[in-house]
């Protein structure tokens, strides 16, 4: 019996981010990798990808911090997933028209979005968002 690796699938590429004070800001043209983690006791995470290089399939964040919320925008046919966790901060995203917007989680005080219905099987992005105080708010950009 013979055992190869496989080489036909990429390994995962993830950017880590760990910090007791500050967040993660990412904007202009940088390559973007497949998942994007970023834990803080105090900072949120802007990342806008609208010039950034994307990975073929959908981009993950996950942002976990007591204080600090995430301010996302994406490009026109990108697909993503957000998962937030903050005692004190919401979720700010940005997308384009035709986008679908899922929006799911909690937050015992703060309002959130409803979800955008976009074009059929157009980009997606999934927002999971937990948090004491603070929501998910969407937009639509371009």
């Amino acid at each position: 019996m013979e055992i190869t690796k496989s080489t036909s699938t990429p390994a995962r590429r993830t950017e880590w981010s760990l910090a007791l004070l500050g967040g993660l800001k990412h904007q202009g043209e940088f390559e973007a990798r497949e998942r994007t983690v970023h834990v803080a006791a105090v900072g949120g995470a802007k990342l806008d990808h609208t010039d950034a290089e994307l990975p073929a399939g959908p981009t993950h964040l996950v942002k976990a911090a007591l204080v600090g919320g995430a301010e996302l925008a994406y490009p026109e046919g990108a697909s993503a997933e957000v998962d937030a966790f903050s005692v004190f901060g919401g979720v700010d995203l940005t997308v384009p028209a035709g986008t679908t917007v899922e929006v799911s989680g909690f937050s015992l005080l703060g309002g959130r979005s409803k979800g955008i219905a976009g074009e059929p099987g157009g980009p997606v992005v999934k927002v999971r968002s937990y948090s004491l105080v603070g929501g998910v708010k969407v937009r639509q950009g371009r």
